[in-house]
């Protein structure tokens, strides 16, 4: 259902159209937390620890995929608040026919390098076979899951937040069917195997249900207009270059998180299986509610690049207070939860066989000391998130790299400096000191009102 976010009472607006947006987003990370819930459960912690291993380099891939949706989503959304639905067309398929493109260097680079980049990080012999295994499965399915994250972003400019919850609805149950009955007979290739199979199954329905989309959105004013060429109505250059400008600083951004977490993941390693093991769970759980407060965040950018395009700034502010509050709140819900439940959530993740060779307990133990530490800083990401969604709403992008690549270069060095001395507990403190530093850089962003002045409007 498409959705005018320039129109109706600002808080109300943003949580009816972010509650579908985090519906999809709990199915994306259940989807995702599948492969290590049900190999650390049905195959060995052993099994848990090589999808750990793997998942830093995995989401390098879904970064790339991410940052370019959000730019193509924002310029959606930008083009949709003008009313320009002819280029709202264009765009989409300019953008799809790039994203293809790129998964495919991506699949032929990333399938080589696979090996390598497990022995890199100096995985431990007795995962190193399904680490690997397991990357190059996923890696054939990019095509896929970049098609479908673009797909979402011309939904979600286009302020459709339902569509994609439908989708990942189904995938996840579709994932954790095949996971669970492919687990078994083939190990960590069958879980690769079960995930590559849905996530084509999802791109494949996505991209259909977008092209239906398009076919149906009324051109209005500019059916006026003379029509274009097929080349000119399907790929234009000049829109392209618009959603790179905003794609790659996110670009940037999401890779250097998921570099950051890559070099994280090659110190973690050195501290053998069970620290893997109990620092894989842990961090699905911390992704987990990190993104629950993110998507709704999201919301806040597609808000405001409808409402920058509809020149309407008074209502962009409005959205930010209402926002502000709604994320706060959801975050204190969180931390509770976190804080409560640490055990038995990283518990679940574990396989409580006698026959494992890592100790269950000890797994368990480390990783809820992680949750514990870093849960009551959620609050922080809950601000930080809600002021760099106005600012790159508003195609302010070099202001939101900042104050990411700031948080995030402050966790990798850190944990690299106290690791020597407090081992494990050293890797836990670094995070919130990166989130605490990372918010007050973006709220001053925000408060510095440069974002105000931006002139963003998209053009063909």
């Amino acid at each position: 259902m498409v959705k005018d976010l320039t129109q109706g009472k600002p808080s109300k607006v943003i949580l009816m159209f972010s509650l579908p947006l985090l519906l999809s987003m709990v199915f994306q990370q259940l989807y995702n937390m599948a492969d290590s819930i049900i190999a650390g459960k049905m195959i060995s912690n052993n099994a848990l620890a090589a999808i750990g291993v793997s998942t830093p380099v995995t989401m390098i891939y879904v970064a790339i995929a991410v940052g370019c949706s959000g730019g193509i989503s924002v310029v959606i959304a930008n083009l949709f608040g003008q009313h320009k639905y002819r280029s709202v067309k264009t765009a989409s398929s300019t953008s799809l026919a790039f994203m293809f493109a790129l998964a495919t260097v991506l699949t032929l680079v990333g399938y080589f390098i696979s090996t390598p980049l497990v022995k890199l990080l100096q995985t431990p012999a007795s995962i190193e076979g399904d680490s690997s295994a397991y990357l190059k499965i996923y890696t054939l399915g990019l095509v896929f899951v970049f098609i479908y994250n673009a797909s979402n972003a011309v939904f979600m400019g286009m302020g459709d937040s339902v569509t994609p919850l439908i989708l990942l609805i189904c995938s996840s149950v579709g994932n954790v069917i095949l996971d669970i009955v492919m687990a078994k007979p083939l190990g960590v290739a069958g879980l690769a195997y079960a995930t590559l199979i849905a996530q084509a199954v999802a791109g494949i329905v996505a991209f259909v249900l977008v092209m239906i989309k398009m076919k149906k959105l009324s051109d209005g004013e500019e059916a006026a207009q003379p029509p274009l060429p097929y080349l000119k109505r399907t790929f234009n250059l000049r829109l392209l270059k618009s959603v790179l400008a905003i794609s790659i600083p996110g670009v940037c951004q999401q890779s250097f998180v998921s570099i950051g977490q890559l070099f994280v993941q090659g110190l973690i390693n050195g501290f053998g299986e069970q620290t893997i093991a109990a620092y894989t769970a842990a961090m699905k759980i911390n992704t987990f509610c990190i993104q629950c407060i993110v998507t709704m965040a999201n919301a806040v950018a597609a808000f405001t690049a409808q409402n920058m395009g509809a020149g309407d700034l008074k209502r962009v502010k409005q959205g930010m207070r209402s926002a502000t509050v709604l994320l706060c709140s959801f975050a204190l819900i969180i931390i509770t939860l976190v804080a409560v439940f640490a055990k038995p959530l990283t518990g679940f993740f574990i396989n409580t066989d006698s026959g494992n060779t890592i100790s269950n307990s000890a797994v368990i133990d480390t990783g809820a000391k992680f949750l514990w530490i870093t849960c009551p800083f959620y609050i922080f990401i809950a601000i930080k998130t809600t002021a760099d969604g106005v600012v790159k709403g508003a195609g302010k992008l070099l202001q939101f790299m900042i104050s990411t690549f700031v948080d995030l270069i402050l966790r990798v060095a850190l944990c690299y400096a106290l690791a020597p001395s407090l081992d494990f507990l050293g890797v836990c403190i670094a995070w919130p000191i990166g989130w605490v530093i990372g918010t007050a850089l973006a709220v001053g962003f925000y408060l510095s009102k440069r974002w105000q002045k931006s002139k963003f409007a998209v053009s063909a």
